[in-house]
């Protein structure tokens, strides 16, 4: 055995000549023969070997290898060997060079003609490249070697491993290599077949009697067998060959596992047997384990290293002295026990140097640590069934006096025996606490005239207990208490009454459990359940509640609701922030809170939504609250970062007649009403009336959104198109504006003047033009060849969808999940929408045109400031009002006003559209003012968009 270790404080003298003894080599070799003239030198590990060759004094500085000599060097360092053979036959000698070092992390080997000075790389291995980058594909390193008739060849080995490594190596005849391999493959295959054999054997035994040190035995096993097959190159040759950096971390895994479950083993099935030493000596021995299990994660190579010696050090040390300690004094079993797990972990540490390479010699070391792993495990099996384990449960044993008096005062929960008449017997140390005392004399001191009832915060719940325990119908009783300082407390009791052997004694034996946390924490989930976590109002879930029970009430006059709009809500929660909208919220509700007093509850109902329930209260009573809210909210200012926000709201009252069986009802009816105040102008209050034109319109708009709401879900909006006709030039290609109809419920087709307004009022335009861009970018995808034929479709956006924050990254991901080219998309956005939300609206407009879309200015004309406006615009088309172009030909100032529009777009490079093109002399007119493109009823009309494929 060689694990002798060099350190490299090697004293070496200046440069001197180096003269390398040969290795007199002769064809054909008999079997293996060993370098006996082999040469090492350390060096940096950058170090290469024309830099090797090139400097004389690191060339001149190799020292001679004496027989079973090892190296240590450190993980920036590198071993060279060196040895030089020379063909002393007059045959060509074929060979195989090994160097028998599997856990090596890099290897190089180079043959140098001394006569040529040709250097050439044989192999360039190790376990820091994938197996496939093996010259040989076997467990140590190899590669072929031929030198010729009298030739002499220097041959050099770089070494780098920050670990121990042999000195030695091997030449070969070819077939006793390979025929040696394979040897060594059946053996380590046999060895791991054993060892996965046995953990099976001891997980059987672990599932049938479910005793715990079974299954540290199988992890054992498992652990071992593959350390095992990580040193002989097996697990890096078949589990993980291209994935070099798992073989570098999971030996130490392995090992780390290992040695914990052997040690979980040997401190399980001794528990009964060991000192309180020993105890601790297990639990460093576990923490040295579990450090080295996981060293991958914070330690380099040469770290790991120290740790693996210092791990197995310390748990072979500690099992030798606990062997020892029981063969001084101890139980003749345990000592046989202990004995065979440390000849078990000696055998298993000396079998892991052999399959790592560290033991050479002419004896076969395979064999006899193989069998002597076997006798150690059969031993160690053996006497496992004569050690009396420690019982699993803990408390199996008959309830003496003793264990009772533990169990009673060491318990987590309060416990105590009374007399019926409130006398104490006994109480332990965890009631004591709950109610406050520091020992029992305190206690009996405080309930020296009372007795126990002074803790009840109702003296009559300890007699109502009493009572229900008596008539057996109740043992468990939740109880507000008091403590010694007269603190409130909630607590759950569990009591029993037993009467004394002669039947003339009652006794209450109980449990107290302390639920004041538990009670708080039911009392917040109960406000937080009826309460607006950001105004601390009541929420819809109670107003409704509260409303329901006030309609479920008989009588006439029940009451009337208030139901409060904020009308610039929305405008400051995106313009400013979700931060500015938040403290709007909370301002207002404290002025509502102010002025609705103790008239009813008021609560938060949506997001910029309020209610007021006012119960017994008529219209007009209910009309002076809203005028009292109307007036404060005149004077009412928000200010957000040295802003002034002036804030007004729309308010609508309902009655709760004598048929309004509904909550749900009641609110509609309430919210109908402040819609209809908000599309009057805002800042005002209306009452609903079924009868009123405005509350009958209101509800048709309403069933409109329920239908569009529908229509959306359903798929029930047609694609239209209507062609757009170049004027001045010939058009290629398909130009046309996309268009929506709603199929109704009789199957006949709605234009979109009948629903987009009420669509536009309720908030639904952004997600009808995502119905109408997505279904578009779909049909698209489904008709290539319509695509390629298509120069340009116009899609209309909203004013709302340009609000959306959302609306800009959604059309971009249907752009990019239908793959539609972006110059054949032109977005049509109205004068209107796009003066109003100036910042979105170029925000979208940039990003899309940066892209290739084209942008349109719809409508144009029909706004205030549109000249004022329009340079403000990056688009590429401007599509006339109708309203100027239906009279172009009757009435100058129309025509005057087109005719400036189309110079003033040209001026800034953009292009003409003139909609609602009645007849061909209106189109003949605008060709001859110079109008870009027409789009109406003179060129086509609009027309089902799956009528372009016929």
């Amino acid at each position: 055995m060689h694990i002798v270790i060099l350190l490299l404080g090697l004293l070496t003298g200046a440069a001197h000549a180096f003269h390398a003894e040969v290795n007199p080599l002769q064809s054909p070799l008999a079997g293996q023969q060993s370098l006996r003239q082999l040469y090492f030198l350390v060096t940096p590990a950058n170090m290469t070997l024309d830099d090797l060759l090139a400097d004389p004094v690191h060339h001149h500085s190799f020292s001679l290898i004496t027989r079973q000599q090892s190296l240590l060097f450190e993980e920036d360092q590198a071993v060279w060997l060196f040895a030089r053979l020379h063909n002393t036959g007059n045959r060509p000698l074929h060979s195989i060079l090994e160097y028998d070092f599997p856990l090596a992390d890099k290897i190089e080997m180079y043959q140098l003609q001394r006569q040529s000075k040709d250097i050439k790389l044989l192999t360039r291995s190790g376990n820091s490249y994938p197996y496939s980058e093996r010259a040989l594909p076997y467990r140590s390193f190899a590669a072929s070697l031929t030198l010729l008739p009298d030739e002499e060849t220097d041959i050099y080995i770089k070494i780098q491993d920050a670990a121990v490594i042999p000195g030695d190596i091997r030449l070969w005849r070819h077939d006793n290599f390979v025929a040696t391999m394979q040897q060594n493959a059946m053996l380590d295959g046999l060895l791991q077949g054993i060892l996965v054999l046995l953990a099976l054997y001891n997980l059987v035994l672990f599932i049938h009697s479910k005793a715990r040190h079974y299954l540290y035995y199988t992890g054992f096993f498992i652990s071992f067998a593959l350390v095992v097959a990580i040193l002989n190159g097996m697990a890096f040759a078949v589990l993980w060959p291209e994935y070099p950096e798992v073989n570098q971390a999971i030996l130490y895994i392995a090992v780390g596992a290992a040695l914990l479950c052997l040690n979980l083993f040997t401190s399980h099935a001794l528990q009964s047997y060991a000192s309180h030493w020993w105890r601790r000596c297990s639990h460093i021995s576990s923490f040295a384990a579990l450090l080295l299990l996981f060293s991958p994660l914070f330690a380099d190579g040469q770290l790991r290293l120290y740790l693996l010696f210092l791990a197995l050090c310390w748990v072979l040390i500690s099992n030798f002295l606990l062997a020892l300690s029981f063969s001084l004094a101890g139980d003749a079993r345990a000592r046989t026990f202990v004995w065979a797990c440390v000849l078990t972990l000696c055998s298993a540490l000396l079998l892991t140097l052999h399959q790592a390479g560290y033991l050479r010699a002419d004896v076969n070391w395979l064999y006899i640590l193989f069998s002597l792993v076997l006798l150690c495990l059969a031993l160690t099996s053996f006497n496992l069934q004569n050690i009396r384990l420690p019982n699993e449960p803990a408390l199996q044993h008959s309830a003496s006096m003793q264990q009772y008096h533990d169990i009673f005062h060491n318990a987590v929960e309060g416990m105590f025996t009374t007399t019926a008449d409130g006398r104490l017997i006994n109480v332990n140390q965890a009631l004591l606490d709950i109610l406050g005392y520091p020992d029992r004399n305190a206690l009996e001191q405080a309930i020296s005239g009372t007795g126990m009832a002074r803790f009840y915060a109702d003296p009559g719940e300890r007699l109502h207990m009493l009572r229900q325990l008596e008539l057996g119908s109740k043992n468990s009783f939740e109880i507000r208490g008091l403590r010694a300082d007269n603190s409130p407390f909630w607590a759950l009791m569990s009591v029993r009454l037993a009467h004394s052997d002669n039947g003339k004694e009652a006794f209450v034996h109980g449990s107290v459990i302390d639920i004041t946390g538990q009670k708080q924490a039911n009392e917040q989930l109960a406000y937080l359940a009826n309460h607006d976590s950001l105004t601390a109002l009541y929420n819809r879930f109670y107003f409704e509640q509260q409303l329901q029970a006030l309609c479920d009430t008989p009588g006439r006059s029940k009451g009337a609701v208030l139901y409060i709009d904020i009308d610039q809500f929305k405008v400051i929660n995106n313009s400013c922030s979700h931060s500015a909208g938040d403290a709007l919220l909370k301002q207002v509700s404290e002025l509502f809170n102010r002025i609705a007093g103790q008239a009813g509850p008021l609560a938060r109902l949506d997001s910029d939504e309020f209610g007021i329930l006012l119960p017994g209260k008529n219209a007009n009573e209910a009309f002076a609250m809203g005028y009292r809210i109307l007036d404060a909210m005149r004077e009412f200012r928000f200010i957000w970062q040295d802003n002034v926000y002036p804030v007004s709201v729309s308010i609508g009252i309902a009655d709760i007649a004598a048929d309004d069986s509904l909550a749900d009802t009641v609110l509609k009816k309430a919210d109908a009403a402040c819609g209809i105040a908000k599309n009057k102008g805002r800042n005002r209050i209306q009452l609903f009336d079924e009868g009123d034109k405005d509350s009958q319109q209101h509800q048709a708009e309403v069933q409109w959104v329920a239908q569009l709401r529908q229509a959306i879900k359903d798929d029930k909006f047609v694609l239209y198109q209507q062609s757009v006709r170049a004027l001045n030039k010939t058009g290629t290609g398909l130009h046309y504006e996309l268009l929506l109809r709603l199929q109704g419920d009789d199957n006949h087709l709605i234009a979109p003047a009948g629903f987009l307004s009420s669509a536009e009022r309720y908030g639904l335009m952004p997600q009808i033009d995502r119905w109408v861009i997505r279904h578009y970018f779909r049909w698209l995808k489904q008709h290539p060849e319509h695509l390629q034929q298509l120069t340009l479709c116009s899609i209309n956006v909203s004013g709302s969808s340009l609000l959306d924050p959302a609306f800009k990254d959604d059309v971009q991901q249907l752009f990019s999940g239908f793959q539609i080219p972006y110059q054949q998309i032109c977005f049509e956005i109205t004068e209107s929408a796009a003066l109003v939300n100036l910042q979105n609206t170029l925000a979208f407009i940039e990003h899309f045109r940066a892209l290739g879309c084209r942008i349109a200015l719809d409508d144009f004309g029909s706004g205030f400031s549109s000249y004022s406006y329009l340079k403000h615009f990056p688009a590429d088309f401007v599509k006339i009002d109708g309203h100027f172009v239906r009279d172009v030909l009757d009435d100058h100032y129309d025509k005057a006003i087109v005719k400036s529009i189309h110079d003033v777009a040209g001026a800034m490079g953009m292009l003409t559209i003139a909609v609602c093109v009645e007849s061909a002399e209106t189109l003949a007119a605008l060709e001859i003012m110079g109008i870009d493109y027409a789009q109406g009823y003179a060129i086509a009309r609009p027309m089902p968009l799956n009528t372009l494929l016929t």
